[in-house]
């Protein structure tokens, strides 16, 4: 754990040194990001100047479960996203051999070898947001306040498996640049509050394709509303999840045939 995370630190060295170098790229690809979460802000202020609730949810809870995935989101692409986007690229060119010969595990490398800078400056605008929701409201119960953080992780565990799954598929069929937008189709789902969409539909996003664990569950938990049912999906989904989804990468690599072939 130690050495994965002073290797993490070296890599997050790496990327900063190359950042430097174009920080015109750097500071666009900030400010994209950050006009897009002000689209998501804009387009829920426009609805709430028309109903002073979206299925059961205020202004200031849909400010703290906007913030709660714009941190998620910000930390997936600081950390996985750029290296998901990539590994097509790997498989097609062979570079992925170079994963394959490290003594490190390739499940690590490959989604975690190029941290994205920009995405860390995003995070402070997410917890912003997030700090802006939380003045709306009364404090968070002790509890809750605790509990948070480890739904946040579970929803980002979340977003690495699904990326993980689909990466498996990219290994076997090779040219899988069209397959890696059905992880942004089934992300949509997870944009809105869970309680918008019919119950059956609520329980596929629980536990078939559980992108309501990302942001919906833990600002239910936060604010406080959250069912026994929703706690405990999304405390045992998402560690499973990504042990199956680890699983099934690495047994991909089995099918890998290099450069060479």
């Amino acid at each position: 754990m130690l050495l994965g995370l002073r290797l993490w630190g070296l890599f997050l060295a790496q990327a900063l040194s190359r950042e430097m170098e174009y920080r015109l790229h750097l500071w666009l690809s900030f400010l994209i990001d950050v006009v897009w979460y002000a689209v998501q802000v804009g387009l829920f202020e426009v609805i709430y100047l028309h109903t002073p609730t979206i299925a059961g949810w205020s202004r200031a809870e849909m400010a703290v479960f906007l913030g709660t995935l714009f941190v998620v989101d910000a930390l997936n692409m600081a950390l996985f996203s750029t290296n998901f986007w990539r590994l097509p690229q790997y498989v097609l060119t062979g570079e992925l051999d170079f994963f394959l010969l490290k003594p490190v595990s390739p499940f690590f490398l490959v989604f975690l070898r190029y941290p994205n800078v920009a995405s860390f400056l995003n995070l402070a605008v997410a917890l912003t947001v997030l700090g802006y929701g939380f003045s709306l409201l009364p404090p968070a119960s002790v509890e809750a306040a605790v509990a948070y953080p480890v739904f946040l992780v579970n929803g980002l565990l979340c977003m690495l498996s699904f990326q993980a799954l689909i990466g498996a598929l990219a290994i076997r069929i090779l040219a899988a640049e069209g397959i890696q937008h059905t992880f942004h189709i089934l992300y949509q789902f997870g944009m809105k509050p869970d309680s918008i969409y019919a119950p059956m539909l609520r329980r596929i996003l629980l536990y078939v394709f559980p992108m309501g664990l990302v942001a919906s569950v833990p600002a239910q938990v936060v604010l406080g509303r959250a069912s026994w049912e929703v706690v405990s999906a999304g405390l045992v989904v998402p560690p499973l999840l990504l042990l199956v989804s680890r699983f099934l990468f690495l047994r991909a690599l089995r099918y890998y045939t290099g450069a060479s072939a």
